[in-house]
C-alpha cells in the first residue's frame, strides 16, 4: 500500500544523543516473519511502476512516495533494512525511510535518514506530523550511495533505533493495539527528484 508524492510533500513541510555503545537489534532471515533480499518484487508489496520498482536486488524509490507490506503487521518486532541515498540534487532536502508500525497513512512512525549524516523519527497521528527527535549520527556513513544498516527493536511502550550496529537511541513510542506494518519510504523535492534503494528487509517478532 502506497502513499503519494502529494503526501510526501506535506509531511516536509509539516515537519538523534549519540552514544559509542555496540548493539544491534536481532533480526534472523531465517526465522523471520518477512525477509526480502528483492530478487524480484514480491506481490505482498503491490505493483511496480515508474516510481517504486525491484533493480538489481534492491527496491528502488524514485521520486517521493512509500510502500508498506502489510504480511510485516506485527505488535513488537525486530526490523532491519540496508538503507542508500542513491541519488540526490539537494540532499538537505531528500532523506530515506523505514516506515513502522503503519496503521495507515494517517497513522504510523517513520526513521528517516539523511546523505549528509542526520537521522530523525516521526511519529504520524490522525494525519498530523511531530518530530520526537532528530540528531547528527557519527555511525552513519555519508554520501550519495553510501549504504547504511537500520535496525529498529520495538517493544510495547518503546523503540530502539541503531544504525550500522550502534545504538543511536532508545525512545517512547506508543505500539498500536492491533499492532502494525513495516515499510520504506523516500521524500525528495518535485524539481529534484532523488532515487533511493534498499535491501535485505528482515523482520523478526520478538
Amino acid at each position: 500500500m502506497r502513499v503519494s508524492s502529494r503526501l510526501a510533500a506535506i509531511l516536509v513541510a509539516t515537519g538523534i544523543l549519540f552514544t559509542n555503545q555496540a548493539a544491534s537489534a536481532a533480526c534472523d532471515p531465517e526465522n523471520a516473519l518477512y525477509e526480502d533480499d528483492f530478487a524480484f518484487l514480491d506481490a505482498s508489496w503491490g505493483d511496480a511502476d515508474d516510481s517504486i520498482f525491484v533493480e538489481d536486488g534492491r527496491l528502488l524509490i524514485k521520486g517521493s512516495g512509500g510502500v508498506v507490506n502489510l504480511e510485516t503487521k506485527t505488535k513488537t518486532a525486530n526490523i532491519c533494512v540496508d538503507v542508500s541515498v542513491e541519488e540526490a540534487a539537494k540532499a538537505a532536502d531528500s532523506p530515506a525511510g523505514v516506515v513502522f508500525w503503519w496503521e495507515d497513512w494517517k497513522n504510523y512512525y517513520s526513521v528517516f535518514v539523511w546523505a549528509d549524516g542526520w537521522v530523525e523519527v516521526r511519529r504520524m497521528a490522525d494525519g498530523t506530523s511531530k518530530t520526537l527527535f532528530t540528531q547528527d549520527v557519527d555511525a552513519l556513513k555519508t554520501g550519495a550511495g553510501a549504504v547504511n544498516a537500520i535496525e529498529l527493536k520495538l517493544q510495547p511502550k518503546d523503540a530502539t533505533l541503531f544504525v550500522n550496529g550502534t545504538e543511536v537511541r532508545r525512545f517512547k513510542a506508543k505500539q498500536p493495539k492491533e499492532g502494525g506494518a513495516a515499510g520504506l519510504y523516500g521524500i525528495s523535492p518535485d524539481d529534484a527528484p532523488a532515487t533511493f534503494a534498499f535491501d535485505n528487509f528482515v523482520v523478526n517478532e520478538r
